[in-house]
């Protein structure tokens, strides 16, 4: 007989303790630097790579932005079902994705520079409702994440 190493409910309180505990430092640190480090200034300096971004930075950020884990967990079943050339083409149908959001990266910090975020550019396109509508999807596809994590 083989017996579960965690029950269901001690697996749950693990996961969300951990989730809200890294909350929290998350928090902590926010207000630290906040208070010494003049916080808003610091913070786009750290969103922006104080505007000193390399090729391997961009790449790097582009294949970590693209590999997550709804396409290492489709990958990995592509690889079981077909072989080796699954993950290959599933990788190589993606790369047209990614070349085509780089043009379109381009484009958004020419008419956009400010921005950092698709919902700030969804708000000052089309207003309140649409930041809304796709703030909502958003937080939609962070949950089905979470729940595949789980």
């Amino acid at each position: 007989m083989i017996y579960p190493v965690l029950t269901n409910d001690a697996g749950w309180a693990i996961a969300l303790g951990l989730a809200l505990s890294l909350a929290c430092i998350a928090t902590i640190i926010t207000n630290v630097q906040r208070r010494y480090l003049g916080g808003e200034q610091i913070r786009q300096l750290f969103i922006t790579v104080y505007r000193d971004v390399k090729p391997s930075i961009i790449a790097l950020s582009i294949v970590s932005s693209w590999t997550w884990t709804a396409t290492l967990l489709q990958s990995s079943t592509v690889a079981y079902k077909y072989g080796l050339s699954g993950p290959y083409f599933y990788a190589a149908g993606a790369t047209i994705q990614v070349l085509l959001f780089a043009i379109l990266a381009i484009k958004l910090k020419e008419v956009a520079p400010t921005a950092h975020t698709f919902l700030e550019i969804i708000n000052a396109r089309y207003e309140k409702s649409a930041h809304i509508m796709f703030l909502i999807f958003g937080l939609a596809t962070n949950g089905i994440i979470f729940f595949i994590l789980i």
